[in-house]
């Protein structure tokens, strides 16, 4: 899905929502990052359509000083936005997370208990490094299946 990184409703929509907050840039992340992605992928937002509306709804990163959060933006009809503020995010030294499309299947995990996700549709993936540690999704409302 080719979507500017950020569109100008969803900038507008952050700056009223948010704004004490800014979005991630490739200078918040450690160098270790580097060495896993390309310089050229943008590791703080992905866009698809998680609860198959047609829509697409955006997940990001912000930042506040050193205060970190993930906002999951689902898209609503002429370019109107609604969001969920994902806990679980405290300080932010060198970011060591980014965010890809997660698309639709099984997904198993063994660790830290057995466990198995059906994905029907896209859903967010955060990512450790290179380790998916997360999958946001809709199911009646953003859901989080934990990978570690």
């Amino acid at each position: 899905m080719s979507v500017e990184p950020v569109p100008a409703a969803l900038n507008s929509y952050l700056k009223s929502n948010f704004p004490d907050w800014q979005i991630v840039d490739t200078a918040d992340y450690d160098k270790s990052w580097w060495s896993f992605y390309d310089r050229h992928h943008i590791p703080w937002i992905v866009h698809t359509d998680i609860n198959d509306d047609q829509l697409v709804d955006h997940a990001l990163l912000l930042k506040q000083h050193n205060r970190l959060r993930l906002v999951i933006c689902m898209g609503g009809a002429q370019n109107t936005f609604t969001h969920v503020v994902v806990e679980g995010f405290n300080q932010m030294e060198k970011l060591q997370y980014g965010l890809v499309v997660q698309p639709p299947g099984q997904i198993d995990v063994l660790q830290p208990v057995e466990q198995s996700l059906m994905l029907l549709t896209n859903g967010f993936a955060l990512m450790e490094l290179e380790q998916p540690s997360r999958i946001y999704y809709w199911q009646n409302g953003i859901q989080t299946f934990y990978m570690k």
